[in-house]
């Protein structure tokens, strides 16, 4: 793998898991997307420490795949294979469980 590739890799999993503990510390909700821009009835429908927890989950999941498509074989697949169905269970879960 390209020296220059694998850089902005490694530097993509340390802002996902820089976020993912903004997040869980409950200092990152203005990463949320749709969160930070809803009004306050829209933000009372969620419960925050639910919806919290699924983002910073999910942020955790998609460094784990970052860093797997820098340094495994094949890693590109493990980017797609990890990220899709992390995006889809993200979707359902922030608008189900995190749901108040």
């Amino acid at each position: 793998m390209e020296q220059a590739k694998l850089y902005v890799l490694i530097l993509v999993a340390v802002l996902c898991l820089v976020g993912a503990v903004l997040i869980i510390v409950g200092k990152g909700d203005w990463l949320i997307s749709g969160y930070n821009t809803a009004s306050a009835e829209e933000r009372a429908q969620y419960n925050i420490r639910r919806l919290r927890l699924v983002m910073a989950v999910t942020m955790l999941i998609v460094t784990i795949a970052v860093l797997l498509s820098a340094f495994a074989p094949n890693g590109e697949r493990w980017l797609i294979t990890i990220t899709i169905p992390t995006a889809i269970l993200t979707l359902l879960f922030s608008n189900t469980w995190a749901k108040n």
